[in-house]
């Protein structure tokens, strides 16, 4: 392979490690690979019976529904695009529904991502940087912190948007008219919108990709014709990645299909919806929560300041884009919640790599000892939580966002899978749509998580003439939060609804389970 001139002096500036330890990484790299994927499984073992969150019952229930004749959109309208919902079809086809199997499969998920940052990372910074910065990735999701135990949808994100990541590195060793190289860049983008499809604040890698191929065009002075071909590609292979389920949502339910993906996350739960003293709060608050908790990564501004050590501009400039990026995919939510930070991860966990690794060959001594007496006390703090969980287990109380409904999910789903037969619907209200999944009973309703059923104009009104129409109201109503909360039945109309029409039958765990009186 060609390369030019800048392009060549650029590579030449990586910084190399010393022989002795190129070739014992060289020796043992296999083993090192599998250690790290099977370590980031055994890692998140202790979480296999940890309760689903709101989340992943939701994008469960959507599923099984779907893949039981149910339209998308249309019965049950979660606002997330079709990708995340074909995961948990895939898993429910491949054997994986149970709450084991949906937390065992993000467990070999997690072990994918740490693979590939691995790949990522030790291409552009060497073996040494990529098996830190893996290893820390693989420790850090292991924790609660990120709420790391949760199948959310951040986790699925994860490999796809780190391949786009490795593609696009990849084409960068090819010449601007390599066909491979610009297949490498349509590849790239493809995989881009397939995590966007799982998780939209994956749309990031779009501008990474594109900001990316301008740096290089302008690095190699190449011509405008060059930067054109690779924008192109790039923008062809998105496109490709992301048309599949365009078409199938125009098709299948477009009154609902762009107002859910596009136009309800805009205009409700977005960064541009949210007034800055809410997003700063949460900023701030669920920020200095993980910091104060994984104070590892404390050390990633010495990684960010020192990412150019010994000229290493390609090293610097990747990875503040990747991590600018990456921030902007964590706001783009605009509520800050601790998962969102599972995205801005491995460019932290690659900074704080480089950090150590300066600080432990700094000439100067005392810097030396501080950086190995701060390593020291991040990787104390990292392990102890970690040897809580593997040895004492999960207590679902101990976790972040944790609520009493959380742990009374199962028996709850378990007694209304005992009282109702197949065909009958239930209401939990308003939120746990674990509840529908593990008792596998349709849901009487078509939002199952109180923000979108808040901020859907309409949505309330609707679910209540549901429950108050008798050909379509629930078995069983589960006040899994009361009524009143989050102002959702101000005028008491959806009590004066369950007085009359239903009686209080049991509770479990302190959640009141109401059914339907027959008349």
């Amino acid at each position: 392979m060609r390369l030019l001139p800048a392009q060549s002096s650029e590579l030449a500036a990586r910084p190399t490690a010393p022989a002795r330890q190129v070739v014992g990484l060289a020796r043992y790299w296999p083993v090192a690979g599998l250690a790290l994927a099977a370590g980031a499984v055994l890692l998140r073992l202790p979480y296999l019976d940890v309760p689903l969150s709101a989340d992943e019952g939701g994008y469960a229930t959507a599923a099984y529904w779907w893949a039981r004749g149910d339209t998308l959109y249309q019965q049950i309208t979660i606002t997330r695009p079709q990708g995340i919902f074909v995961v948990f079809r895939l898993l429910d086809a491949l054997g994986l529904g149970s709450l084991r199997g949906i937390h065992l499969a993000a467990a070999l998920w997690v072990a994918l991502a740490a693979l590939l940052l691995l790949a990522t990372a030790a291409r552009v910074w060497g073996r040494g940087v990529g098996l830190g910065a893996a290893a820390l990735f693989a420790a850090a999701m292991a924790t609660p912190y990120l709420e790391g135990y949760s199948a959310n949808a951040e986790l699925w994100m994860l490999p796809p948007l780190l391949g786009s990541l490795y593609l696009l590195l990849l084409a960068d060793e090819r010449g601007h008219a390599d066909r491979r190289g610009l297949g490498l860049l349509a590849a790239s983008g493809a995989l881009g919108m397939v995590a966007t499809l799982l998780k939209p604040s994956a749309i990031v890698a779009l501008p990474l990709a594109a900001l990316w191929l301008l740096r290089r065009w302008r690095v190699e002075r190449a011509p405008w014709r060059a930067l054109a071909s690779a924008e192109v590609a790039l923008a062809l292979g998105a496109g490709a990645g992301l048309l599949p389920a365009v078409v199938h949502g125009l098709l299948t339910a477009p009154d609902r299909y762009l107002s859910a993906v596009v136009f309800y996350r805009l205009g409700q739960d977005s960064l541009i919806s949210d007034s800055l003293a809410h997003q700063f709060d949460y900023l701030a608050t669920n920020s200095l929560y993980i910091l104060a908790h994984l104070p590892l990564l404390l050390l990633a501004p010495f990684g960010f300041a020192l990412a150019a050590h010994r000229g290493d501009r390609r090293g610097r400039d990747l990875l503040w884009l990747w991590t600018l990026t990456a921030l902007g995919g964590t706001a783009l939510g605009g509520n800050w919640f601790l998962h969102y930070y599972q995205q801005l991860l491995p460019p932290l966990a690659v900074a704080v790599a480089l950090g150590v690794r300066w600080l432990w060959r700094s000439p100067r001594i005392a810097v030396r000892i501080l950086g190995q007496a701060l390593t020291a006390l991040g990787i104390i703090a990292l392990a102890a939580a970690i040897v809580l969980a593997m040895f004492q287990g999960v207590d679902p109380k101990t976790l972040p966002e944790w609520e009493p409904g959380v742990s009374a999910a199962a028996p709850i789903a378990a007694y209304l899978q005992a009282h109702t037969a197949p065909a009958e619907t239930v209401y939990v209200a308003y939120d746990h749509a674990d509840i529908y999944y593990l008792s596998q009973r349709r849901p009487a309703a078509c939002w199952l998580h109180f923000r979108e059923l808040g901020g859907t104009p309409g949505a309330l009104d609707e679910q209540f003439a549901r429950l108050a129409n008798p050909a379509t109201a629930p078995r069983y109503i589960v006040e899994a939060q009361s009524f009143d909360r989050w102002g959702f039945d101000v005028t008491g109309r959806l009590r004066a609804l369950v007085a009359r029409d239903y009686r209080l039958e049991t509770t479990i765990d302190g959640i009141n389970l109401y059914r339907r009186i027959d008349r």
